[in-house]
């Protein structure tokens, strides 16, 4: 079983042919639909049947019956936290032609989650093969998730994202995390490391295994975009590259790749195993325009890459 602890955010959508510069205007299309990087990976599990819980918070607003609704229609378990006087998370989200974005969220019911709603759930982390969080849900929800994935023998999986200094607690519980390129310099940086993201993008696979050696956790996966990713352990490293894919939006890829291992793992898949397919589910989800409602079935992805 797995279990997911992490946030709900409505995205608000804009996409346009070139991002605005300073000062700026320029015409897009707007849409919005369901996000958040615990939904996008929930999601992403549960189109792999992978049937997991979701623990997360909601304002008691229209955007949360809207996504109690959503989870219901996909079939989706959760453990919902409501609050009065608090707003649904919710998210701007800029994409251009070539598929990049830009994002910036407000996390608002997110980090209200509390310590005492995850433990009200013991119950159910007894069960867990694998518990996954990330760092827009409230540090302390997503600490006690993991002190209970831990209690009971789980894999704990921690995906950094969005970058921060203040969950160096999370870190220290996980047994895999999962960075992205940013996400990784910035892990590095708080180590002491003087290194950029544009030169972590050009490293090779030895330059980069020996930096992850450096962060606290002994299995540290790094996904490198159209690259691929790099798995780093005590034993070794490997890099999976990724098919060439034609893209149209990269949102929400992270979050179906980690979606994908964890949901992989808790199947008992190996490590690399887990790996290489959830490469090919992120590599099929960013030829679709969207972020939950987009995630890919295994159907797809045996129907795109075989």
């Amino acid at each position: 079983m797995l279990i997911v602890v992490g946030s709900y955010n409505q995205d608000l959508v804009w996409r346009t042919a070139q991002f605005p510069k300073a000062g700026e205007t320029r015409i897009g299309l707007f849409s919005q639909g369901p996000g958040g990087k615990g939904f996008n990976q929930a999601i992403a599990a549960q189109r792999l049947g992978s049937q997991p819980l979701f623990i997360a918070a909601l304002g008691n607003d229209a955007l949360g019956e809207n996504a109690q609704k959503l989870a219901e229609a996909e079939n989706l378990r959760c453990a919902w936290q409501l609050f009065e006087n608090t707003a649904t998370g919710n998210a701007a989200i800029w994409v251009d032609a070539s598929g990049q974005n830009r994002i910036l969220v407000d996390l608002a019911a997110n980090r209200q989650l509390s310590p005492e709603h995850i433990a009200a759930h013991a119950d159910t982390f007894s069960s867990a093969k694998v518990v996954l969080v990330q760092y827009e849900a409230n540090p302390a929800a997503s600490l006690q998730a993991l002190v209970l994935g831990r209690k009971y023998g789980a894999l704990c999986l921690v995906n950094p994202a969005p970058a921060s200094t203040d969950a160096t607690d999370l870190l220290a519980m996980a047994d895999i995390i999962t960075p992205n390129e940013s996400e990784f310099t910035s892990l590095l940086q708080q180590t002491g490391e003087a290194v950029s993201t544009e030169s972590i993008a050009n490293l090779s696979s030895g330059q980069l295994h020996l930096l992850a050696r450096r962060l606290p956790c002994a299995t540290v996966i790094i996904t490198l975009g159209e690259r691929g990713m790099l798995l780093s352990t005590d034993s070794g490293v490997e890099e999976i590259t990724a098919p060439e894919v034609i893209v149209r939006d990269t949102t929400g890829a992270g979050d179906c790749f980690n979606g994908a291992l964890a949901a992989e793992l808790a199947a008992g898949r190996t490590l690399a195993d887990a790996c290489g397919f959830a490469v090919k589910a992120a590599s099929c989800k960013v030829e679709r325009a969207g972020a939950a409602l987009t995630m890919p079935t295994r159907n797809d992805i045996a129907a795109r890459f075989g």
